[in-house]
């Protein structure tokens, strides 16, 4: 079995090919517009993902909620060499963002041969980057440092004005970077480690530019 598994970025919108017929296909998040009146088979989210921005019923088959997955992983903690760590340090463990939680729970509970990224290419706009730090990382945690606007799409229309666009659909953070860029490497190169471990092959689709280069390219 292959998964296709897809983010925000800009390289989600491959997944729109018919080329991924073949795959069980998860959407992390706002990924799941990428099929916006069609279907898909998981949709997984964290416990905070905003009402505004979730999908109908009838668009998926299964919705993995943060219960779900962390759940998975306590159950799943010594398949990967963890022993002895549970809940919050093991999160971290892995690597505290949506992406690798999402990651670990298809590795631990749909036990693919391969696992297909797209959208996951951390590709952000460099000078947009360091406005967000600049201003204190507003994100979905701390209420955008309190916006103003009635959504959070009006809320990042205005706050990302004059940036060129590096997300498909999306409050448009770059969540993750929050962490650094060697922090993600490194828990990339620890998901590769872990997925050999399983028998699970993790491939980056993607047709765009990545700063990381852990996992392997395959062009379809």
């Amino acid at each position: 079995m292959k998964v296709l598994f897809i983010g925000s970025g800009l390289s989600a919108l491959q997944a729109r090919r018919d080329q991924y017929h073949d795959h069980i296909k998860v959407c992390l998040n706002n990924a799941w517009r990428i099929y916006e009146g069609g279907e898909f088979d998981y949709w997984v989210h964290p416990a905070d993902f905003p009402q505004e921005n979730h999908p109908l019923k009838g668009n998926y088959k299964k919705e993995i909620s943060y219960e779900d997955y962390t759940a998975a992983l306590n159950q799943g903690a010594s398949r990967l060499g963890f022993q002895g760590v549970s809940g919050f340090e093991l999160e971290k463990a892995i690597g505290y963002t949506s992406f690798f939680q999402a990651l670990y729970w298809i590795m631990l509970s749909l036990s693919p041969e391969k696992i297909g990224l797209l959208g996951f290419d951390h590709d952000y706009n460099q000078n947009k980057l360091d406005k967000w730090l600049a201003d204190d990382i507003p994100n979905i945690q701390n209420d955008f440092n309190d916006k103003k606007e009635k959504t959070i799409k009006e809320w990042s229309d205005n706050y990302f004005q004059g940036f060129e666009k590096d997300f498909f659909y999306g409050h448009g953070t770059p969540d993750p970077m929050r962490y650094g860029h060697t922090y993600m490497e490194s828990k990339m190169a620890l998901a590769q480690e872990k997925a050999k471990s399983l028998g699970i092959s993790i491939v980056n689709y993607s047709e765009r530019y990545s700063p990381y280069s852990i996992f392997e390219r395959e062009i379809r």
